[in-house]
């Protein structure tokens, strides 16, 4: 089944957490999984925060290769989206922009800077397998995934201030050309486009979503 990237791009965001998979180091030839929350970059790839300490962290170090498993947080399982990323997860260093960005989605991720042994871990897309419920499954390959349109990160940036909707006591976390990323009641809520808006079409394309309750 053909999957519109539209819909991976769309769990991605939704979901703060994700079940991290790796080559265990400790039991050699088995799996290692932990969960971890996660932010998306501009490019919608998922970035890490990971201590040098961890054993997951130690196992990516020796064998990049990791999957990841993201699922929609609420509802039945088994009919709930859920889609498994599959690539290299490497040590990558933001600018101060992307870093802000990341930091608006997990603030957590700031304490732990402090503590100096923490690196940020980005994950380099090989293979997506998404399934969106009973009888819709398929893989969405990466050169689809790669083709998507790109926000610039200062564009995001002037874009925020006028993307909070107006008398809701929500947090902007990020825009992209798909969507905008809130927090609220401490969940990750998506307002989804459906399809790539320009960037001088954004905001009046957000306005009009909230107006007419397209946020959750």
């Amino acid at each position: 089944m053909n999957i519109p990237v539209s819909q991976a791009l769309s769990l991605l965001h939704r979901c703060s957490t994700a079940v991290l998979a790796s080559h265990s180091q400790a039991v050699p030839g088995y799996p290692f999984a932990t969960v971890l929350p996660f932010a998306p970059g501009p490019d919608h790839s998922p970035w890490f925060l990971m201590s040098s300490l961890a054993e997951h962290c130690r196992n990516a170090q020796a064998d990049p290769r990791v999957s990841l498993l993201l699922q929609t947080p609420t509802g039945e399982v088994l009919q709930q989206a859920r889609m498994t990323l599959v690539g290299e997860l490497q040590a990558q260093v933001p600018d101060a922009a992307l870093q802000a960005r990341l930091l608006r989605y997990c603030p957590d991720f700031e304490q732990y800077l402090a503590l100096g042994d923490f690196s940020f871990y980005r994950l380099s897309l090989r293979a997506l397998r998404f399934i969106g419920g009973f009888g819709q499954m398929g893989w969405v390959q990466p050169e689809a995934w790669q083709a998507t349109a790109r926000l610039e990160l200062a564009t995001e940036a002037s874009l925020l201030p006028g993307l909070v909707p107006p008398g809701e006591q929500v947090t902007v976390l990020g825009a992209d050309s798909y969507g905008v990323d809130y927090l609220a009641h401490g969940q990750r809520q998506r307002l989804d486009f459906g399809a790539a808006v320009p960037a001088g079409q954004l905001l009046a394309r957000a306005r009009a979503a909230l107006a007419a309750g397209e946020l959750r």
